[in-house]
């Protein structure tokens, strides 16, 4: 029996749209460390994309973008406000400090990892904005969506940056899933961005179809001038950035971000459904994106061990019975089919119906 286990978006394959632009450029001669025509083309298209001059720097992993992003506006000296279980705290060994050179994160609560407003405004209020004492307020970042697979509404975002804005902060979006969440929102690339005040953005694509390539993306030319040199000094200008630069270009290509992105939502969505009819099982966050965070009961998770699942456990139940699912935009139906029939036959048997 084939043992699936949806285990993460990282594991799906290379989109064939991007590999087909990846094999397109694979030809020729061209001028090294970002000065071919493909990463030409990127600024005007993701400009078009976002509605506003943007500024975008090529990187092969989402932690060198979100370092170097942070780094890009936070001092040594300064300190960056973020959920206490995001992702560049809990997940990337540090590399906001390392690339800031010594910048600090500060840690705030929040339900389904979102940071309120009354949250930040407390934090700021207990900080010591200006005592030479303490690292100074530098940076705001946010995870859209968030590592609990829920999306901070537009509405969210302009408050939360208004707040940054006044206190002479910057903020900063984790878009490790980002066109998920602009599916969900149902908004445009601009109004989850610069529009809701989000001055520096790692524009994750690797999740959504792409082999290796993310994006840091400004839309203020000073930042830009920052990550032109962090860029290369951190050893990110790749010598072949037009391999990067075709998939980035490729991923807005006839909105593939939007059908693949769709594609992942509307798997999670039926996985959610599939297990919240079942008795005993409790969805533990909304699902707003392609991630569903479950605890199930001990019979149906052996009913779907036998069907050839094997789920990644998750921290999310003190007894170990938490789980999360992660869709990708090239899930094989047939194995979300079989986890349906998993839960059917948990359910039928607790009524003591023959499957």
């Amino acid at each position: 029996m084939t043992s699936f286990s949806f285990n993460s978006d990282n594991g799906a394959p290379v989109c064939p749209q991007v590999m087909q632009a990846l094999n397109d450029c694979n030809t020729g001669i061209e001028t090294a460390y970002g000065a071919d025509r493909w990463t030409a083309r990127l600024n005007p298209a993701y400009s078009e994309f976002f509605e506003r001059e943007a500024f975008v720097f090529p990187v092969g992993t989402g932690t060198a973008g979100n370092g170097l992003a942070l780094g890009a506006v936070t001092p040594s000296y300064g300190t960056i406000f973020c959920h206490r279980d995001a992702h560049v705290l809990t997940t990337e060994g540090g590399a906001p400090e390392f690339y800031s050179g010594g910048g600090r994160m500060s840690l705030l609560e929040g339900a389904h990892n979102k940071i309120t407003a009354k949250t930040l405004k407390r934090a700021l209020h207990d900080h010591g904005t200006g005592n030479v004492h303490h690292m100074q307020v530098s940076t705001v970042c946010l995870t859209q969506a968030t590592e609990a697979g829920v999306t901070y509404s537009l509405e969210e975002l302009a408050e939360l940056s208004a707040i940054t804005h006044n206190a002479g902060m910057k903020l900063h979006m984790d878009g490790a899933r980002f066109a998920n969440a602009l599916v969900h929102l149902d908004a445009t690339p601009a109004e989850m961005s610069w529009k809701a005040g989000v001055d520096v953005l790692t524009f994750g694509t690797t999740k959504n179809g792409t082999m290796n390539a993310e994006a840091v993306v400004t839309f203020d030319p000073e930042i830009a001038k920052v990550l032109g040199f962090m860029h290369k000094r951190a050893g990110h200008l790749s010598s072949k950035m037009r391999y990067m630069s075709a998939q980035l270009l490729s991923y807005l290509e006839r909105d593939l971000w939007r059908k693949n992105s769709e594609r992942a939502n509307s798997n999670a969505r039926r996985v959610a459904f599939a297990l919240s009819q079942c008795s005993g099982v409790e969805i533990t966050h909304p699902v707003h994106i392609n991630e569903v965070f479950a605890i199930l009961p001990p019979a149906l998770s052996e009913g779907l061990r036998g069907s050839g699942m094997r789920l990644r456990p998750w921290a999310v139940d003190a007894n170990g019975h938490g789980h999360r699912l992660v869709m990708s935009y090239c899930d094989d139906l047939a194995q979300i089919e079989l986890l349906e029939k998993a839960c059917q036959n948990y359910t039928s048997s607790n009524l003591g119906i023959s499957a």
